[in-house]
């Protein structure tokens, strides 16, 4: 089998400047969010190795109620690799040719705009890539999804809610920086749901807090449920919001701006005996301070609408959260 080589380089581009040192000013990514531009041969994708590839770049994000791909991907040849197409945010380019001694993945960072990313890809030949794509798709994907929230992150850092902050900072001395549009508080004890009143509340923030343990899935199901029950019932004494434990899933990473380890939970929410229902991403901090866990939630109900993007906005504002410094 031939090596793989998964290489990351920062890669800039040379200043104009006689003075090398200076580091150049790059302009902004001009693609729309979530925009993927696959940069290969046209008539190699057509062949059942790049088909394999297309399938995917167009799995299903987990996590949602029907299937949506985690980017609208745009093709192009590589000789057409010029002008805005230069501009985008995230860029695979692959080739596969004997002119390619052996297989290997590199990531490049703005290149030719702030925020970007680059990933490509080169194999000697078809075989050599499908085990590029069977062992690095979850990696590249995953990648280029954290570009993505990235810069929504940014953006939130300028134009974010201050009446969530505001409630996050009084009732548990944390901070976050959720959607401008989510304005309608409830507040419940040790909880408070906001949602967006203007967009008919279709994108959702809550916050809560459980006793500091070792949490497992079964747990975190247990809990969400006994919150929810209490603090977001419906029209009628038998319906609550509720998690639907079949789409759960729950593991640990850490969140690349702060380096605060959480536990990260997906799924779909319901509202029993109703037909309402959407996806949610939870957040599990430890806040040592209070010795306590630190629950950030954002869910989704749009039931007409594409829900990616709303998602990967609250996952976004979940990931700015600070916790009590004292």
């Amino acid at each position: 089998m031939k090596r793989i080589i998964f290489i990351l380089t920062m890669v800039m581009l040379a200043a104009c400047t006689g003075d090398k040192k200076q580091a150049p000013r790059l302009g902004k990514a001009q693609s729309a969010p979530f925009e993927l531009l696959l940069v290969t041969n046209k008539d190699w994708l057509s062949t059942q190795t790049g088909q394999a590839l297309k399938v995917v770049l167009n799995s299903p994000i987990a996590g949602l109620p029907q299937p949506e791909p985690h980017f609208r991907l745009t093709t192009i040849n590589p000789n057409d690799f010029d002008g805005i197409f230069r501009f985008y945010a995230n860029i695979l380019m692959v080739s596969v040719g004997s002119d390619h001694p052996e297989s290997k993945v590199y990531l490049q960072k703005e290149v030719y705009c702030k925020d970007q990313l680059i990933i490509k890809i080169e194999a000697p030949d078809d075989e050599s890539l499908m085990t590029i794509i069977r062992q690095n798709a979850a990696t590249i994907l995953d990648n280029f999804d954290e570009q993505e929230i990235k810069r929504e992150r940014l953006l939130l850092k300028k134009t974010y809610s201050g009446q969530v902050q505001s409630q996050a900072k009084k009732q548990f001395g944390a901070s976050i920086k959720a959607p401008q549009d989510i304005d309608d508080i409830k507040v419940g004890k040790d909880f408070f749901w906001a949602s967006a009143s203007k967009q008919e509340f279709k994108t959702n923030v809550c916050m809560y807090v459980l006793p500091l343990r070792d949490m497992t899935l079964e747990d975190f199901v247990a809990s969400r449920d006994s919150v929810m029950k209490i603090n977001i019932p419906g029209d009628r004494e038998d319906q609550w919001m509720e998690t639907d434990a079949r789409t759960v899933t729950f593991k640990s990473r850490t969140i690349e701006e702060t380096g605060q380890s959480v536990i990260e939970v997906r799924g779909l929410w319901d509202m029993r005996h109703d037909a309402m229902g959407g996806p949610f991403v939870s957040y599990v901090f430890t806040d040592g301070v209070n010795n306590r866990l630190l629950i950030a939630e954002g869910f989704v109900f749009a039931p007409t609408e594409d829900k990616r993007a709303m998602i990967r906005q609250l996952e976004a504002s979940l990931q700015s959260l600070e916790l009590p410094s004292k």
